[in-house]
């Protein structure tokens, strides 16, 4: 029993790091360009896939398109904050240069 305890406290401490280590506040300049937003919001948690230069995502047909990443971004995920500084065309930005740079699953 004790061990469970502790285990779990272990993982809620590390999800939480983990979690907080992605820059929920981040809030892209008026100049920003995809690439700018990714690499300031997102490459502290998403690097490139091992053995693939330039690509960050693996993802199926079904989520291979700008509405995914929109949604993500800005809404979050259970282990991904949401990033609600990142709104209209800077959104659709950062989500083209993620789409660009994903590949088939």
């Amino acid at each position: 029993m004790k061990k469970s305890i502790l285990l779990m406290t272990i993982t809620t401490i590390t999800l939480t790091g983990f979690i907080s280590g992605c820059s929920r506040d981040y809030t892209p300049t008026a100049e920003a360009t995809g690439e700018d937003i990714f690499k300031g919001a997102c490459m502290e948690c998403h690097d490139a896939i091992e053995g693939k230069e330039n690509i960050f995502y693996e993802l199926t047909a079904d989520n291979k398109n700008i509405e995914f990443f929109s949604k993500k971004i800005s809404g979050g995920s259970l282990l991904m904050p949401k990033f609600p500084n990142i709104t209209a065309d800077k959104l659709k930005a950062v989500s083209q240069y993620a789409l660009d740079h994903s590949a088939d699953k």
